[in-house]
């Protein structure tokens, strides 16, 4: 019972990923539901696991085989509280990534494996969820500063739903109707992307940030592949003085500004790329001109 306990969560998970485990895993189940529901197990599958264990432990030393075989069932509920406690933890690790955006909960500063598996904070969440950062005056600026409706964006340099969405935020902009706000924010699946905002935010220190971002963001696959030497040839292309450039790249001048960035998009409970928030109100994801205008309508109505 002890060992198709064992067998049956781990059979199971990797049943999901080869059909072969899954006779295997049936029967695991098989020997588990007739032990709780108070019938012996007739599949002979933890006797099977026990030899095949002391088979292996029996190639590597013979007492350490007769010590397995007779503290066996203590070992074998050992595996099963370490298994429970591993899907217990598991889970909380499920949970504080879809509630917080990282495995380790709310005050985690590093991401965990599940952003690098989807490549975003991780939240499967709705727009409503999102938080408003409370600062909209930081950040890369343009548009008309003196609007009554302000667009902040959080976006990623190596990410293609941000990149698709550029031609939309640029036609924006040049309607010249409203304050708009960039705050980097790379999402650790995307390749370099941090390096990219740190060279844009650079570039910003010389007002060149919207050439550089636009040559980033048009050689985004040469950027993300292969990171630092286009993105500083890029860099050239714009017209940057690379002295200057070098210095606060190389240097990591504007990593503490791009921290800050990202401590406002944890805050704001982002979890993919780009966000939007139209006074205030959450726009999730690649938005069209026509559907970026019509929430620009709709916030200087007041609604």
């Amino acid at each position: 019972m002890v060992l198709c306990i064992v067998a049956f969560v781990v059979l199971g998970v990797m049943s999901v990923f080869s059909a072969k485990y899954r006779p295997l895993a049936k029967e695991a189940f098989r020997c588990v539901f007739r032990t709780v529901t108070f019938r012996p197990c007739d599949t002979g599958l933890d006797d099977r696991i026990k030899a095949e264990v002391l088979s292996r432990v029996m190639r590597f030393s013979l007492p350490a085989a007769r010590l397995a075989n007779r503290h066996f069932q203590t070992l074998s509920w050992v595996f099963v509280l370490l298994t429970l406690g591993s899907l217990a933890y598991s889970a909380l690790g499920i949970y504080n990534f879809y509630q917080y955006g990282n495995c380790d909960g709310p005050q985690a500063s590093g991401a965990c494996i599940l952003n690098y598996l989807t490549s975003d904070y991780g939240r499967f969440s709705s727009p409503t969820e999102l938080i408003a950062p409370n600062d909209t005056a930081n950040g890369i600026v343009a548009g008309d500063l003196g609007s009554n409706v302000t667009v902040v964006e959080f976006g990623c340099f190596t990410c293609p739903y941000t990149k698709q969405d550029e031609p939309a935020v640029q036609a924006l902009i040049a309607d010249g109707s409203v304050k708009y706000i960039f705050k980097p924010f790379p999402l650790p699946g995307h390749p370099y992307s941090r390096d990219a905002a740190n060279a844009v935010l650079c570039a910003d220190r010389q007002g060149k940030s919207w050439e550089l971002r636009k040559l980033v963001f048009d050689h985004q696959e040469a950027c993300a592949k292969g990171g630092v030497l286009p993105i500083k040839i890029l860099a050239e292309n714009a017209g940057l003085n690379m002295t200057q450039f070098d210095k606060c790249f190389d240097g990591n001048l504007t990593s503490s500004e791009l921290d800050h960035y990202i401590a406002q998009g944890k805050a704001s409970h982002i979890y993919a790329t780009p966000t939007f928030f139209i006074n205030g109100k959450p726009f999730v994801g690649v938005k069209s001109i026509e559907e970026l205008r019509e929430a620009v309508r709709r916030a200087k109505a007041g609604r």
